[in-house]
Formats: structure tokens, C-alpha cells, sequence
């Protein structure tokens, strides 16, 4: 496995994770709206932000994905994570636990999410960095992993969040 191949798996999950994450905001995005008042970063509740943030995660998975040119792409995703991260690291600081509409599954933050981001910057990071562009079957092979990975990583965040398999004994 060479550099390149790294680059098209580094790819297939970042776009997988923005797309994840971006297409519940652009659906219903009154709930990155309250998590937004949560955090601090706006005083009342504006849906259409969350909608913009939204498309623009979706354009940067898009981008990731697709873009010849792998650099701009991977900076923009960077600078996403990076102010995402920011966020959340000032809040599980502050000591709050905030829904964050992270990936629309009533996930809260807490140093779990900032060790996750922390990887996607690691990943973003490289592949800035990373000389070798990979090709679009590289690409492909990556977004099937990618997208494996995400899907498993939101199974278990949803089942986190539901908790089907608890037991309560109300007696």
C-alpha cells in the first residue's frame, strides 16, 4: 500500500463523514440551530445557518472526493474540523455536555467527539500534506472503506444514543 493508496482511503472517509454529517443539517436543520445557541456561537436560533453549514460540509466531502487537485479540498475540510473541534473542546471544557447535530443522532459532546475530530484533522492534515494524488479507482476503493466505516461508526452512535438493549426495572 502506497501513499496514494493512503490518500484514497483518507478521502473515502472524510467524504463519507461530511456527507454523513452534512445531509441531516441540510434536511432538518433547526437542530444544528439550537445546538449553535448551545455552543455559544449565535444568540438566537437560525435554521438557515445550519442549512449553510450544511451544504457547505457536503461540498467539502464533495470536493475530497472528487477534486483533481487535492489540496484546496483537504485544507477546507482541515479548516472545518479544526473550527468544529474548536467548539467543542471549549465547551466539554466549560464542563457542558451539548447535542451537538453532529451526524443528526442526538450524539452529545464530550472528549470522545474531540478524539474523533482529532483523528479527521490527522487525516485532513495528511492528506494536505501528502504529495501523491490518488486516482479516482483509489478514490472509489476509498469511499467504499470510508463509507463502511461511517456507516459503522453511526450504527454504534445511534445505538449509544437509543440504548436499545438497556434494561430498566421501574419497581
Amino acid at each position: 500500500m502506497d501513499a496514494a493508496d493512503l490518500a484514497g482511503i483518507g478521502c473515502g472517509l472524510l467524504a463519507a463523514l461530511f456527507l454523513a454529517s452534512g445531509v441531516p443539517k441540510i434536511r432538518r436543520p433547526f437542530g444544528l440551530a439550537l445546538a449553535l445557541i448551545r455552543f455559544g456561537v449565535v444568540k438566537r436560533v437560525r435554521p438557515g445557518l445550519g442549512r449553510v453549514l450544511g451544504v457547505v460540509e457536503v461540498a467539502a466531502g464533495v470536493a475530497v472526493a472528487v477534486s483533481p487537485v487535492l489540496f484546496p479540498a483537504a485544507l477546507a475540510a482541515l479548516a472545518l474540523l479544526v473550527a468544529f473541534t474548536a467548539v467543542v473542546v471549549r465547551s466539554v471544557l466549560a464542563g457542558q455536555s451539548v447535542e451537538c447535530a453532529c451526524f443528526g443522532t442526538g450524539e452529545t459532546t464530550s472528549w470522545a467527539t474531540v478524539a474523533r475530530n482529532l483523528v479527521l484533522i490527522g487525516v485532513a492534515a495528511f492528506l494536505a500534506a501528502v504529495p501523491a494524488v490518488p486516482s479516482m479507482e483509489q478514490r472509489i476503493s476509498g469511499l467504499l472503506i470510508g463509507g463502511a466505516i461511517t456507516c459503522g461508526y453511526l450504527l454504534i452512535s445511534t445505538l449509544a444514543v437509543l440504548k436499545p438493549f438497556s434494561v430498566r426495572i421501574d419497581g
